[in-house]
């Protein structure tokens, strides 16, 4: 343990140093990889049970698997979140990161799923902890837009599968609201494990578990805790390059047809001043473009900006803390700029 909470220097390192370090980005995906084996290899005693209990056994490690990736969707998005509250609220730093990953509600993981694939190639880049992509060399951008593109349909995969199973999910761990069984599966007409449940507005549901589906599962577990990996990798890496501002590098870049390392030229991270700065100019033009709209809203009023869905949020008040509040839990995860309505009817700072 003293490995871990101290340095060289003997000295205790800081919590977000360890946590970059010593996350357990594998945990769950090893959890998963346990129950497909024992799925796919029961132990003898599984044999002595009657058919009956073999058949629920199976179909409650299914309802465990679901659970693990369930709760690595909520991992990742916790991640994205935390985040990306470093650009909004007066640049939080790493310390404040790592505390806000502690807060987060199953309410702004749903809805942070219900809007990632609503966002471009910049929106991830951020998530990742990639540079700004605008602000790269032409052979280096391309590298890093591909990336993020491919970013873009895994996170939209992950989504899917959360939104179809997340009910289960709860179902499973409040009030045990499952039955077992099987069903005909319409499209290849094979009897497949299914799981029924009573979902929170007591309407009786069931979802089939075909073999791809077992698969898709236990992958997404595993390619889940390498994506966190890869983006606490990068997080560590962009905090390390903005103190010297650029830095030539050979790092792993996320995506099915990638390279594992990538040689790239000399990324630029620019400061958090910079690039709050750089949002705020999206957002003056975002609500330049509104400006009819703006200048009906009372004067001093707060409003909250959406750069990467280019949104002004449908809600807007004279404090602050309020309108950050209700931003946050609205759009947890997206890149938002406050700005206040000035006497002339535009925006200024807040």
């Amino acid at each position: 343990m003293d490995k871990i909470l101290k340095g060289a220097d003997g000295k205790l390192r800081s919590f977000p140093e360890v946590m970059y370090e010593f996350y357990s980005w594998d945990a769950r995906g090893f959890v998963a990889d346990f129950i497909r084996g024992t799925i796919d290899n029961p132990p003898q005693s599984f044999y002595n049970l009657p058919s009956d209990l073999q058949e629920k056994a199976r179909e409650l490690l299914l309802v465990e698997l679901v659970s693990k990736f369930c709760e690595s969707a909520e991992d990742l998005a916790a991640f994205g979140i935390a985040f990306a509250t470093e650009f909004y609220k007066d640049a939080l730093d790493p310390d404040d990161v790592w505390k806000k990953l502690a807060e987060y509600e199953t309410g702004d993981v749903v809805n942070f799923y219900r809007d990632i694939q609503r966002r471009g190639p910049d929106y991830f880049a951020n998530l990742h902890g990639y540079p700004p992509l605008d602000l790269q060399e032409d052979s280096t951008r391309r590298i890093l837009f591909r990336s993020c593109k491919q970013l873009a349909a895994y996170m939209g995969e992950i989504a899917d599968f959360y939104n179809d199973l997340r009910e289960l999910h709860n179902a499973y761990k409040h009030g045990m609201r499952l039955f077992f069984g099987h069903l005909t599966d319409e499209r290849t007409k094979e009897v497949v494990p299914s799981v029924a449940y009573v979902d929170k507005d007591a309407n009786t549901k069931a979802i089939l578990f075909p073999r791809e589906t077992v698969d898709e599962l236990f992958a997404l577990c595993s390619g889940i805790g390498e994506l966190l990996r890869a983006m606490l990798h990068w997080h560590k890496l962009r905090i390390e390059i903005t103190k010297s501002g650029k830095r030539i590098i050979q790092s792993p870049v996320f995506g099915r047809s990638t390279d594992v390392n990538r040689q790239m030229g000399e990324l630029f991270f620019p400061g958090l001043f910079e690039i709050s700065e750089a949002l705020v100019s999206k957002a003056t033009a975002i609500a330049a473009r509104r400006s009819e709209e703006l200048s009906k809203l009372p004067r001093g009023h707060v409003i909250a900006i959406d750069i990467d869905m280019e949104e002004i949020l449908p809600f807007h008040g004279p404090e602050l803390r309020t309108i950050i509040w209700q931003a946050m839990k609205e759009r947890p995860g997206a890149r938002l700029v406050f700005r206040r309505i000035t006497p002339d009817g535009r925006v200024g700072p807040y």
